[in-house]
């Protein structure tokens, strides 16, 4: 079983505004505990995928864009295991993660996908009313992506940025306050870790009903890795504002790369036992 190739694909930089190297440094160090325990690995640019069509038995992807989403899922067509699968990936797009999120009745603030032109009319601020205005295909790619706005004026300049962009819709969440907890998992539970944005305290061991809330809503979209934020209201509920396909870990790297590739293992373990049944 481990002379089997293992690929990680690194995130574009595009899709990685202010932190490529910290989503860099998560798949490498998960890939250097993969090949401390006997595992071949390689790692590739997305941009350069389809030089190794055919020289891995799985494949570990941070890659977002259409063209090597197209490539790994022509990879899986062929029956290799793509983790996170491009199906998951593609739900967490900004739009498909809102409607599979809501539908599954998973605690999210009022969230709208609204075409850009119809946002102003729709908005209408109150004391201390305030909103966070998201570009509505992809998370965020540069400064001015994600915005809050408070004021007419603040929503004028998003709007700008936007129009600037050539975004066509905006998701509408209305802000809720409260502490952001950021959160990271893999798997059904296998490894969980949650922090206070505020100032980076690990709060793991008081978070079990957040670590239910992360759990079913990568479930419902089909991640395997992933992290996201919420906010713990002053009522002690929870409410996510935020889902992603394998961010960086970067408040848990360490330990993080341990747990992915105990999952990875157990994955491949399980593969080459079904293969083994047939």
């Amino acid at each position: 079983m481990r002379d089997m190739t293992l690929l990680g694909v690194y995130r574009e930089s595009i899709f990685s505004p202010g932190k490529v190297r910290e989503d860099a440094a998560i798949l490498d160090a998960t890939l250097t505990e993969l090949s401390r325990t006997g595992y071949k690995t390689a790692v590739a640019e997305a941009k350069d995928l389809e030089r190794f069509s055919g020289r891995a038995a799985l494949i570990l992807t941070m890659a977002q864009s259409h063209r090597a989403l197209d490539i790994l899922e022509s990879w899986q067509n062929q029956g290799k295991r793509v983790i996170n699968s491009v199906s998951s990936v593609r739900n967490a797009y900004r739009k498909p993660l809102i409607s599979l999120l809501a539908k599954a009745g998973l605690p999210l603030p009022s969230s709208q996908i609204i075409h850009l032109e119809e946002v102003e009319r729709r908005i209408s601020f109150g004391i201390p009313k305030s909103y966070w205005l998201k570009r509505g295909d992809v998370h965020a790619t540069r400064t001015g992506d994600v915005a809050k706005v408070a004021t007419d004026e603040e929503l004028i300049q998003a709007l700008h940025h936007f129009r600037r962009q050539k975004i066509a819709e905006v998701l509408v969440q209305e802000h809720v306050d409260g502490e952001v907890i950021k959160f990271y998992g893999v798997g059904k539970g296998e490894y969980f870790r949650a922090f206070l944005a505020s100032n980076g305290e690990e709060v793991t061991a008081q978070m079990k009903s957040l670590s239910t809330l992360a759990r079913r809503s990568a479930e419902t979209v089909g991640l395997e890795i992933y992290g996201g934020d919420c906010i713990l209201t002053e009522k002690g509920e929870m409410v996510l504002v935020d889902l992603n396909d394998w961010p960086s870990f970067s408040r848990c790297c360490r330990s993080a790369a341990e747990g992915i590739a105990q999952y990875i293992h157990k994955c491949l373990r399980r593969r080459v036992q079904c293969v083994a049944k047939r």
